[in-house]
């Protein structure tokens, strides 16, 4: 094998092994560090100062964006990009060719006074920049890579390693947001009555299991998304037909959502007696598995009775929520 060759094979592992690690971490690592444990990874076979991780949708050829991840930038990169964003030259050559990533030097006068100052103000010499629209959605995903005045410069080879990692970049991400989902679930009253879902603050669903999404059309037959056709506050929302909580999860919401049934007038611990009585369960188990003791249940019971009209267990097990798919 030629010197040549080995240097191919052995870029080929490490972007193999790479891939693998960032699955490994969208399965370990919650939403709200997976960034950052990615790009330090990323790193390492691709090198770089700083970088912006971020997810927006093009509003009249601009760039609205809805969460982003700033490594090794402060807070105030992003205020700062927007008040130039509309004279970035790398806005429309990344849009004008998805998946093919661009290198720009930011301080290069030809790229605008703008590019510069911000270039400047951050000690950014040249960035690298790929973007991965969303089909269904159409919110794009972007990545872009910064170097430091004086550092090697980005090339032909870096923006080919660019271009195939996004495609896994991107279902890192939306793998991650799943186990986030799942995680969650169990920590949640009554998990398999509720449908889950992870929004960002501008109410535009990322992920959504199909049960929620059936819930929303049973509340609005007219939505198509991918916009809630509710804002998102932390707290939730109570309608007609469903019901749903948010809470924060970095710049994300998970939303938390089930129907409105008789069963919501029941109390928390009233609802859990309800499952266990409808799934068949006895008196005694019921107590065992909440820790109270069976004149309790009863009691439960019979407040349960009252509340619902019903006379009898099978009656309950109908009004139980169907678990989401």
């Amino acid at each position: 094998m030629s010197r040549h060759e080995h240097g191919h094979a052995s870029l080929l592992q490490a972007f193999s092994s790479l891939t693998l690690e960032l699955q490994r971490l969208a399965q370990h690592k919650d939403i709200e560090h997976f960034h950052g444990h990615a790009l330090n990874r990323i790193g390492q076979l691709l090198p770089f100062d700083s970088a912006w991780w971020g997810r927006a949708a093009l509003i009249d050829g601009l760039p609205e964006e809805h969460s982003s991840y700033l490594h090794r930038l402060p807070p105030s990169y992003l205020p700062d990009w927007q008040s130039i964003k509309h004279v970035d030259v790398t806005v429309g050559r990344v849009h004008a060719h998805p998946g093919q990533a661009v290198i720009v030097d930011m301080r290069d006068p030809a790229n605008g006074p703008g590019l510069n100052w911000l270039g400047t103000t951050y000690n950014i010499g040249e960035l690298l920049c790929v973007v991965y629209i969303d089909p269904q959605t159409h919110l794009s995903d972007h990545l872009a890579l910064y170097r430091a005045p004086g550092a090697k410069r980005f090339d032909a080879d870096d923006c080919l390693l660019l271009n195939n990692l996004m495609l896994h970049l991107v279902a890192a991400v939306s793998a991650n947001q799943i186990r986030t989902l799942v995680a969650m679930r169990e920590t949640l009253t009554s998990p398999r009555n509720l449908a889950l879902a992870v929004c960002d603050q501008r109410g535009t669903l990322h992920c959504a299991e199909r049960g929620f999404v059936d819930l929303l059309l049973g509340e609005w037959p007219d939505w198509s998304g991918p916009c809630l056709p509710v804002p998102v506050v932390d707290g939730g929302y109570e309608g007609r037909h469903l019901q749903f909580e948010a809470s924060p999860v970095g710049d994300l919401f998970l939303l938390a959502a089930r129907g409105r049934t008789l069963l919501t007038q029941l109390s928390p611990r009233e609802n859990d007696v309800a499952l266990g009585f409808g799934e068949g369960k006895t008196y005694k188990e019921i107590a065992r598995e909440l820790g109270l003791s069976p004149n309790t249940v009863r009691h439960h019971i019979r407040a349960i009775y009252n509340k619902l009209g019903v006379k009898d267990k099978t009656r309950i097990a109908h009004l139980l929520h169907t678990p989401p798919d």
